[in-house]
């Protein structure tokens, strides 16, 4: 394609390094490939090449005895900012077959016509790209936008170019119908620049950058980037919109409210309207509550501030049921502090407070508010640590739409399966301690826990057999470790307990049993090795983790591998693994995001066995990972338009 550098006559091929990068003479730096860049031009012909083109198009006009040749220009999607014209000659040929969307597809972009708070809620492979797209293109062709800018997590914005740039992906095509050019541009994460460029005015293509949502984090680079999307008629799509679900978050903060008029009471935000040229807003995800409710005030506030009339603590605590639980915490002048903290019912609290007499009696011993003892005391089960989600699911209904895989198109089934697995004696005694006392000792080792918080993340661990070889610093305590998505533990920080591991043992007899290739996924590095040592010598595996990988996802699906030893955290996104039709959970995190974006990456399009997923449960930890999961999942289910007591 002419938007590589390898077309770009700024790209000097006589200086290679060491990684077969060329040196760029116009920003001076060795690359691959930037895709785009302000001083882009192309290589000019010689008499001589021109002579070697024309003659080329002769001898195929002969050998195919065509139809005279005609020139055509080129269209240079995403190359540059710089209004780039190209002519070359090309063959007549037959009329491409026309990109053709889906009734759900169709349904949303019609519902949206003249919407500009636009929230696809789509499960994975149901399309969400290309129909927000559609809405794109329509907003553009009536003037409402000339810009667009895309905030995905690292590697997603990167494939939200690649098939921008790509004249044979589905959504290049389907723009192309449109009738709408493109140019734009790629920045931060991989793949992508490090400066932004501006755009020529003159230019009257729809202008796109694609951004990673990690440089809203950093301290400066956001800053231009907002710039110029506040200066220009610019619609903002977020894919996998749940990475601003925390509004206290420095990214969350500047994507909720940079692109807003906001007015303050010294720190505190008392109104927040949307700028004149950020009106259309798209929010793009397949699990919008991943965590209960509570995620989707910051999704929603983004599209329409204010959307549900209330702020994010009156949301919380309006449409979320938590207890009081008292933490102490270290200062750093070595003095103890005791604070509380809200924490989400579980089932078991739930019996509590249905137990107590009167309200009184319940915020005595549990410090719940009076909404919260009123729904629990008119419930009939437990049915999640949340409540009012009738008016919850009405609220979304204006301005979201939902879609299934499986309700789009036709799939296999789905199988889950949990086995009941038992702990070794290192493991029972090890775990029975920490239960009892926050502490564990095994083989001159000590693990602790600072409290209850941090105590399930350490009872994960010897679930799983390992415990910890030295103490952690645990800064944050209002955000516990073992609920941050990328928390890892890697090999050589844990000691693994005992001689034998029931656990491991049933995963080989497993492994052993099904078809190959498959999935096995871990939450921590240090499981992921374990696995790929036991395993190596008798399967062709390879290990894919946050600390170290062995080898390429594309040799997985051209077959050289027939096991994929992965971090969940780092395998849910972005890959096609269609190949493969079973999966392993040897332990989960707390993420149904995480969870889900996992799954789908065997149970997509294409996929044509069922697919199995697999859990291993030794002890009360591991039941309420899973509990919890299904609890996430059944106000998914139930917001997308099911009854509550059916997917409890």
């Amino acid at each position: 394609m002419a938007n590589y550098c390898l077309f770009c006559a700024n790209l000097d091929k006589n200086k290679v390094n060491e990684d077969k990068e060329c040196w760029c003479n116009l920003i001076e730096i060795y690359t691959p490939a930037l895709k785009c860049c302000p001083g882009w031009k192309p290589i000019e012909r010689t008499a001589e090449e021109q002579a070697q083109v024309d003659a080329e198009r002769e001898r195929l006009l002969a050998l195919g005895n065509k139809s005279p040749v005609k020139s055509v220009p080129v269209k240079i999607k995403l190359s540059s900012s710089r209004h780039i014209k190209q002519t070359e000659p090309a063959l007549e040929r037959e009329e491409e077959v026309q990109v053709e969307l889906f009734d759900h597809q169709k349904n949303a972009r019609e519902k949206f016509k003249d919407l500009n708070e636009i929230a696809l809620f789509f499960e994975m492979g149901c399309g969400k790209t290309l129909t927000s797209m559609m809405i794109i293109c329509d907003k553009f062709k009536a003037g409402l936008i000339d810009s667009l800018l895309v905030v995905a997590p690292n590697d997603v914005h990167k494939q939200w170019f690649d098939d921008l740039c790509n004249d044979e992906s589905t959504l290049s095509k389907a723009i192309a119908q449109e009738g709408v050019e493109c140019t734009g541009q790629i920045i931060g994460g991989r793949g992508g620049q490090k400066i932004f460029y501006e755009f020529d005015d003159e230019d009257k293509r729809l202008h796109i950058v694609c951004v990673n949502i990690d440089t809203f984090s950093t301290p400066h680079k956001w800053e231009e980037i907002v710039e110029w999307a506040n200066s220009h008629k610019t619609a903002i799509i977020i894919d996998e919109a749940t990475v601003i679900k925390n509004p206290d978050s420095k990214r969350g903060q500047r994507m909720l409210y940079e692109f807003n008029n906001v007015m303050k009471n010294r720190k505190t935000i008392v109104a927040s309207k949307k700028k004149e040229n950020t009106q259309v807003r798209v929010v793009l995800t397949g699990t919008p509550v991943t965590n209960g409710p509570m995620d989707l005030w910051a999704i929603m506030e983004f599209i329409k501030p204010n959307y549900f009339g209330r702020n994010y603590y009156s949301f919380k605590n309006y449409y979320g049921m938590s207890t009081q639980m008292n933490v102490d915490q270290t200062m750093p002048d070595g003095k103890v502090r005791s604070r509380t903290i809200n924490v989400l019912l579980n089932e078991k609290t739930w019996h509590g407070i249905k137990e107590c007499k009167d309200y009184a009696e319940a915020f005595m011993i549990f410090g719940c508010s009076e909404d919260t003892y009123m729904t629990i005391k008119h419930q009939d089960k437990y049915m999640g640590p949340y409540k009012h989600a009738d008016e919850l699911k009405k609220m979304l209904e204006p301005n979201a739409v939902f879609a299934k895989l499986v309700d789009c198109v036709d799939m296999p089934p789905c199988n889950y399966i949990v086995k009941e697995v038992p702990m070794s004696p290192a493991q029972e005694a090890c775990y029975k301690n920490m239960q009892h006392d926050l502490l564990a000792e095994y083989d001159n080792h000590i693990t602790t826990a600072k409290n209850k918080l941090v105590s399930a993340m350490r009872l994960q661990q010897i679930a799983s057999g390992f415990i910890m070889g030295h103490e952690e610093e645990i800064i944050d305590e209002d955000v516990p470790c073992w609920a941050e998505d990328n928390y890892d533990v890697m090999p050589d920080e844990v000691v693994w307990l005992g001689d034998t591991n029931p656990k491991l043992e049933q995963l080989k007899r497993d492994v052993d049993e099904l078809d190959k290739p498959l999935l096995i996924l871990t939450r921590f590095s240090a499981e992921a090795d374990k696995i790929y040592q036991m395993l190596k010598d008798d399967y062709s595996c390879m290990l894919f983790t946050g600390w170290k990988t062995t080898g390429t996802i594309e040799d997985f699906k051209a077959g050289k591998y027939d096991i994929i030893v992965a971090n969940t955290s780092k395998i849910a996104r972005g890959f096609n693994l269609q190949i493969a039709h079973s999966t392993i959970y040897y332990s989960n995190t707390f993420s149904m995001e995480l969870r889900q974006q996992s799954e789908f990456r065997t149970f997509r399009m294409g996929q044509k066995h069922p697919c199995t997923y697999i859990d291993y449960v030794s002890c009360g930890i591991d039941r309420t990972v899973l509990d919890s999961l299904k609890l996430k999942k059944g106000l998914l289910e139930y917001i997308r338009d099911k009854d509550m007591k059916e997917v409890i």
